[in-house]
């Protein structure tokens, strides 16, 4: 069978070679080191041991995952040739070697064996150069894959391969996303190695000088601030026997009205464009999502972290455009392919459109109602057909209303209303966030009037309408202006 052996080279120290990684880097060939900027490649070549690199690659202009990819190819089309290849990375193969990770996924396909030969990995010499436990919480990651890192880290954070200032320079617009610009931040060159140098700096310095090279790691320590894991951790002990009388009574149906009132407090904060609140709001709504998860914990339900497997899955399998293969070069084919892949998931049955609905408030319930309907191919071709439909609703409530029948007026109030929701679907508007507005510029403009009224110091009802509404022209003008 062939096989691939991947060497570890250490830190850099020939001293710290194990016998048996000697011993495969005199006798093995070929041999391929993916740098030969590591130290030890001068070494290998003073004792006259040939190989071959792959730095070629990081001055293709490819990208590094091209590049792991290219590399695990090469090595396996090489052991598939000669039957034994050799290959020896910087620190142990274990540790921060995206091509190894391609290379043991892809050589048992193809029925090539991996032999490792371990080394010291620069995470050794790092943690002694800044004095850190690794048992107090560390987290390695590759610099070239910061994208990993979706949080400020709540343990302390070294990222390797720092190797130069342009791959600083990335690191350093990728973690501003996620630390404050003056975060401390420590660069540990030739850790383990003569040379060693160490230096403190903000955040936003860190590519200011040419200190890398490809011995170079950062270091940043714990982010402090709650996250997830705190909130879940507060909302448990509420809901415990040691929590709060109040918490640990509510159920999911006594917490409904909650979750609806957040709700609109988040778009009353969207509305007012009050970012502040937004961010209050936004927190106690998540608050809600929390809280009825763990009550579903509890009753063996289901947890939060199946509600976000859950929705991270429909978000993958629903942009097939964006995840997959397939191309979207419209909103609107984005949304057919969209009610496409939904109708797949239920099974293509037909939908209930009062299950769908259950539960939304009317205004919403209506226009969900109709947009289904609308989906399934019963709808006016144009906006036209919804406004003549409006007015022909007005003209038989009108009517009702003459004849002073009033259950014929009611139904007929709601076919109108119903209307102008389906006249708001056409406009693409919510029916709820209009009708919110008008409230809301309702309140504004009798606010003024109340305050004209206050200033008289006379009683409301001492004005005629006609004087009212003179005050209500005004607020019209004011309120534009």
């Amino acid at each position: 069978m062939s096989t691939i052996h991947i060497i570890g080279l250490g830190p850099g120290n020939p001293g710290q070679l194990t016998a048996d990684a000697r011993k495969a880097l005199r006798r093995g060939r070929p041999l391929y080191l993916r740098t030969c900027r590591h130290p030890l490649a001068g070494y290998l070549t003073d004792r006259g041991i040939s190989f071959r690199s792959f730095d070629y690659l990081y001055r293709s202009g490819t990208s590094f995952e091209q590049v792991y990819r290219f590399i695990a190819r090469t090595l396996i089309k090489s052991a598939s040739k000669y039957g034994q290849v050799y290959y020896a990375v910087p620190g142990h193969p274990l540790v921060g070697e995206a091509a190894v990770e391609q290379l043991l996924s892809r050589a048992q396909r193809r029925g090539i064996s991996i032999k490792l030969f371990p080394g010291l990995s620069f995470i050794e010499p790092v943690l002694e150069a800044l004095n850190l436990d690794l048992l107090n919480g560390v987290t390695v990651l590759d610099v070239l894959r910061l994208d990993r890192l979706v949080e400020p880290c709540p343990q302390h954070l070294i990222l390797a391969q720092v190797y130069c200032r342009e791959v600083a320079s990335r690191a350093k617009l990728a973690l501003l996303n996620l630390y404050p610009a003056d975060f401390p931040v420590t660069i540990v060159k030739q850790a383990g190695l003569p040379g060693e140098r160490i230096w403190h700096l903000p955040l936003y310095l860190l590519d200011r000088r040419p200190w890398f090279n490809h011995c170079t790691a950062l270091y940043l320590p714990p982010a402090g601030g709650y996250r997830l894991g705190e909130l879940l951790e507060i909302m448990a002990r509420l809901r415990s026997e040691r929590g709060c009388p109040w918490d640990r009574r509510q159920t999911h149906h006594s917490l409904r009205p909650y979750l609806i009132e957040e709700s609109y407090e988040v778009v009353a904060a969207i509305e007012q464009q009050d970012m502040a609140s937004l961010q209050e709001e936004l927190g106690d709504l998540l608050l809600q999502v929390v809280f009825h998860s763990q009550v579903a914990r509890e009753n063996g339900d289901f947890t939060i972290y199946q509600v976000i497997e859950g929705i991270v899955n429909k978000l993958i399998r629903r942009h097939p455009h964006v995840f997959g293969k397939e191309t979207a070069t419209s909103e609107e084919k984005v949304m057919k392919r969209w009610q496409q892949i939904k109708s797949t998931e239920k099974g293509g049955r037909r939908p209930d459109l009062e299950a769908i609905s259950f539960g939304l408030p009317s205004l919403l319930k209506a226009f969900k109602v109709q947009e289904k309907a609308s989906d399934l191919g019963f709808d006016w071709p144009t906006v036209n057909g919804a406004l003549d439909k409006l007015r022909e609703e007005l003209l038989e409530l009108e009517d009702a209303y003459r004849q002073d029948h009033w259950a014929k007026i009611e139904e007929e109030l709601g076919d109108f209303m119903f209307a102008a929701v389906n006249v708001s679907r056409f406009f693409k508007m919510n029916p709820e966030l209009v009708l919110d507005k008008a409230v809301r510029k309702f309140i504004a403009r009798f606010e003024y009037i109340q305050q004209r009224v206050e200033s008289s110091k006379r009683p409301f009802s001492s004005y005629t309408q006609e004087q009212l509404d003179e005050w209500w022209e005004e607020a019209k003008k004011y309120r534009e202006n």
